[in-house]
């Protein structure tokens, strides 16, 4: 728990930094109403309030906002760097630091983003998706939503079919099959374990392998069975039938899947909309100027 709480502190050092300089005192002093808006810092004519604390929280992660409500040390360190932010940024301008081109470049693009963002969500924020719709989707795609057939298996891999043949005989006479992955087995990955391989699907092995695994019942033992590894005698040991999914399992991950596809659907109609309005016209092909005979500056 400590070392959790550690870690959220250090992020929130990180993170609080994003938070936006915002909120001056009133002239002469005065304070925002105490009941509704508490001055939770204050520094020369400044204030940081209660709501500026909780626009910060909102720029947080989930994970973390949650931690600051359970912790009261996340609290005040998070408090403390919104105030130690505030004050490098009133010292830097005191300090006569200005906007050149390039900041108000940056603001601009930010700006830019932010504006984007609000008019996109304007637009998109009346799009839903029904039970009845995502119902319908389940009943159209119901293999989307069946767990695949599975099998748990112990193998024997040895490179000479003389040799499997062998051990073969010796299974067939009782012998452990366990016992005899571990002393002739070339898969060093699973002979330690007596041949167990765990549960695997039809694409997680090679074709012939699986075919035969999947093809028996638990407890019975392969004939010899040939792959590009080798030669394997297989058991299976445990057979996990494909499985459907209940709609109410799925229903919030087909909404989620049909929302980001009718707003993908609304903002291709809105954006076709604008470039036709607006005339759009491009010219890629004089990109190649500009990029011709420079490597990127990040490029390892």
């Amino acid at each position: 728990m400590k070392r959790d709480v550690v870690v959220c502190m250090a992020l929130l050092v990180a993170l609080s930094w994003a938070y936006p300089v915002r909120a001056k005192a009133p002239k002469g002093g005065s304070t925002p109403p105490e009941a509704s808006n508490p001055v939770l810092a204050r520094f020369d004519n400044e204030v940081i309030t209660a709501e500026d604390y909780e626009e910060a929280l909102k720029t947080l992660p989930p994970q973390l906002q949650w931690a600051i409500h359970q912790n009261r040390d996340l609290r005040a360190k998070f408090l403390d760097n919104i105030v130690k932010k505030r004050l490098l940024v009133k010292e830097a301008i005191a300090n006569g630091i200005k906007e050149d081109q390039e900041m108000k470049r940056k603001i601009a693009l930010f700006r830019n983003e932010l504006i984007l963002d609000r008019y996109l969500k304007e637009n998109l924020k009346g799009i839903r998706v029904t039970d009845a719709e995502a119902q319908e989707y389940y009943n159209k795609h119901k293999a989307e939503f069946t767990t695949e057939e599975k099998v748990r298996a112990r193998h024997i891999l040895v490179k000479d079919k003389a040799q499997a043949q062998k051990i073969l005989v010796e299974l067939k006479r009782g012998a452990d099959f366990a016992t005899l992955a571990r002393k002739y087995s070339i898969d060093k990955a699973t002979a330690a374990k007596g041949g167990e391989l765990g549960f695997f699907g039809r694409g997680d092995v090679v074709r012939p392998f699986a075919e035969a695994a999947f093809s028996m019942k638990p407890g019975q033992i392969s004939p010899i069975v040939k792959s590009p590894f080798g030669y394997h005698i297989i058991q299976v040991e445990e057979v996990r039938p494909a499985k459907q999914k209940p709609f109410s399992k799925v229903k919030g991950q087909i909404k989620n899947q049909l929302l980001q596809e009718k707003q993908q659907q609304a903002f291709d109609r809105l954006i076709a909309q604008i470039e036709k309005k607006w005339k759009v016209q491009e010219y890629p092909e004089r990109l190649n100027g500009i990029f011709e005979g420079k490597t990127p500056v990040n490029k390892k």
